[in-house]
């Protein structure tokens, strides 16, 4: 039995934070949140008109019940909008929600204050998300170094019309060599582009882009998004860009650009394979803060070098909401047993938030909204738009986080 029950400090009181914060408080357990409360911007569906699928809305639907179903504060608050027909920003609503729920919890201290240095010794959830502020991120960065914590969120190119003939297959990609000349022609290209354009060497370009990296060295592109692979039955080339199939052509994997369009076409064509292409999706880059989870946190969203830090929310490189709320709340279970020394439980795979935990160290972690939650994951076979196949979905998930929450209730 623990006679001394240490305080938890939640840096950061997005979704996630407030959601951490609020399970801890509810099980006893003492907490300081702090909040930078710097200006928000909602990326909800109402404020940038985005529209779901069917299959995403459907996705949502049974993430919030998962959530309600394991007793989630700001899900039920959501639910209570919704039934009442809320006509105006649900996600906007819930923040101010949640930040007045912290402010009157008698087990929360809320700290208006930005925070840079962490102490070790302290038990400390970092939910800070796009809100993560130069100092913060410069802590990060020091801790897990400069390859594993983003400033920007990277979107690939999708083209199609590719030249088989230069392709070759590999393990879940199509890989296309280069040679050391045809390598330093791509290269060229980009520098082609930026003189063409008067932007110059010094210019502040966007971190990992094409521009910035090869204005940084030579070598930068091939040390980082066309770092050469071993090709069955070819000679080892100096480069190699990966292609993945996507449901319309294929996207450039490690490309991110702030070019216009046909001076991106104007590059990716002085690749031989990608002469005759299509672009169908420029490479672009998205403002957001996030972790290479994969190689930061373990299962339970614990750092895997202090085990005192956890990491909640969009800097495990989830989006939206529902995923951050989720991801708070599985996090504040994780501290939770931390704290009171049990042993941290997983969440059953047969659930979408199990799944959606498992892809935050998955190998194949696709910083996109829940299509990162592909239903084709929970089986193999069969419709999700079927009411039938869905509802077999929605009670095998039900059954299974039923089963977790009597575990981790009476432990």
């Amino acid at each position: 039995m623990n006679y001394y029950m240490p305080t938890v400090n939640v840096i950061g009181c997005g979704y996630a934070g407030i959601e951490c914060a609020l399970f801890l408080s509810g099980h006893g357990i003492k907490v300081h949140i702090f909040d930078m409360h710097r200006d928000y911007k909602c990326s909800c569906n109402r404020c940038t008109g985005k529209i779901d699928s069917k299959e995403e809305a459907l996705m949502k639907s049974l993430l919030k019940s998962e959530l309600l179903l394991l007793g989630s504060p700001l899900m039920r608050e959501v639910e209570r909008l919704e039934n009442e027909g809320y006509p105006g920003c649900i996600a906007g609503k819930l923040l101010q929600y949640g930040e007045n729920l912290v402010k009157t919890s008698k087990n929360i201290e809320y700290i208006r204050a930005g925070i840079s240095q962490i102490n070790p010794r302290e038990i400390n959830v970092i939910a800070t998300g796009s809100n993560t502020d130069d100092k913060m991120f410069e802590f990060l960065t020091d801790k897990f170094g400069s390859m594993r914590c983003f400033r920007h969120m990277q979107i690939s190119p999708v083209i199609d019309n590719i030249d088989p003939g230069y392709c070759y297959q590999g393990e879940g990609q199509i890989y296309v060599p280069l040679s050391y000349d045809e390598y330093l022609t791509f290269v060229n290209s980009v520098i082609r582009i930026l003189n063409s354009q008067g932007i110059a060497y010094n210019h502040k370009f966007m971190q990992n882009t094409i521009e910035e990296l090869a204005c940084r060295g030579r070598d930068a592109i091939r040390n980082y998004a066309f770092m050469p692979v071993y090709i069955e039955n070819i000679d080892r080339p100096y480069a190699v860009v990966k292609l993945k199939k996507e449901s319309r052509g294929y996207s450039i994997e490690g490309i991110s650009s702030r070019l216009d369009k046909f001076s991106q076409l104007e590059i990716f064509k002085s690749i031989k394979a990608f002469k005759n292409i299509v672009l169908y999706r420029q490479a672009d880059v998205e403002d957001a803060v996030y972790l290479n989870s994969r190689y930061v946190v373990n299962d339970f969203n614990q750092s895997l070098q202090d085990h005192n830090l956890f990491i909640a929310g969009s800097l495990l490189g989830l989006r939206g909401y529902i995923g951050a709320i989720a991801s708070g709340l599985y996090t504040g279970m994780n501290v939770r047993n931390y704290v009171t020394g049990k042993k941290m439980l997983p969440l059953p795979k047969d659930s979408l938030i199990g799944r959606l935990a498992q892809k935050v160290t998955g190998a194949n972690m696709i910083k996109k909204n829940f299509k990162t939650l592909s239903y084709e994951e929970l089986d193999e076979h069969g419709d999700l738009t079927n009411p039938i196949y869905f509802d077999s979905i929605c009670n095998r998930s039900a059954q299974s986080l039923t089963r977790f929450k009597e575990v981790y209730t009476n432990g």
